[in-house]
């Protein structure tokens, strides 16, 4: 997985179940949490993903999502043209 704001050198294979994190990013394996979380804190993901300060709580942060979502309550699905990919 590669993290927001983060940017991986081209050809670069990040493992399954690792992290790629940081700009030029490093790779984590699942175990080094804390090692990650000093690159990771200072990228902003909540800010970048939920437009919302680090410091919102979780409440704040899923109504952001549960209003986002239920904006596409009506959408419907078109038909892809018949030599898409789909």
């Amino acid at each position: 997985m590669l993290h927001v704001n983060s940017r991986l050198a081209p050809e670069t294979v990040v493992p399954i179940g690792w992290i790629a994190v940081g700009d030029p990013a490093r790779l984590f394996s699942p175990d080094r949490h804390e090692e990650l979380w000093e690159v990771q804190r200072d990228l902003d993901f909540p800010g970048t993903v939920y437009g919302v300060p680090r410091t919102s709580s979780m409440r704040e942060i899923m109504a952001r999502q549960v209003e986002f979502y239920g904006a596409h309550l009506g959408d419907r699905l078109l038909d892809a043209p018949a030599d898409s990919e789909v």
